[in-house]
């Protein structure tokens, strides 16, 4: 499924709808350039989890790990600097990758053997200065209803 943002706001708000529908597990894998709108759908998916207002989601570049409370916990992971899968799993990525929360993960193609066996990629690419296009894949059936809500919501 592929929808196009017109806008940061529309990809704040996609991401927000998108939180309301992840449960603990869930790892969303986000695929994109530099200022292709990563951070920008974190902040959504945060505010749909109810875990902090959108202003206060920071990329977590050099910390590489934020966390976020909300109804269940959100661990935000930027792999942007690590040169692989060992380099995450130093700081504890299999905690909460297969714990207990929703996990999101920016520059996920940096760490492709640290993603579980499901999870859902999202990757965000360019079409203009404000647009968008935001392509939504699921890899695994536990992801089939969230992309299917979510075309429902956004296609009729």
């Amino acid at each position: 499924m592929f929808f196009v943002s017109k806008s940061s706001a529309e990809t704040v708000k996609f991401g927000e709808k998108l939180g309301k529908l992840l449960t603990n597990g869930h790892v969303i894998a986000l695929i994109g350039d530099l200022g292709a709108g990563k951070t920008t759908m974190t902040k959504g998916i945060v505010r749909g989890l109810d875990a902090g207002d959108k202003d206060k989601v920071k990329s977590p570049t050099f910390s590489l790990v934020h966390k976020y409370n909300g109804r269940i916990p959100v661990y935000h992971i930027d792999a942007y600097r690590l040169s692989g899968s060992k380099e995450l799993l130093e700081i504890g990525s299999d905690e909460m990758v297969f714990g207990d929360g929703v996990t999101i993960i920016e520059w996920a193609d940096n760490v492709p053997e640290s993603l579980p066996e499901e999870y859902l990629k999202i990757t965000l690419t360019h079409v203009s200065e404000d647009q968008r296009k935001i392509e939504v894949c699921g890899c695994g059936k536990r992801y089939d209803q969230i992309i299917q809500r979510l075309k429902d919501y956004y296609i009729g």
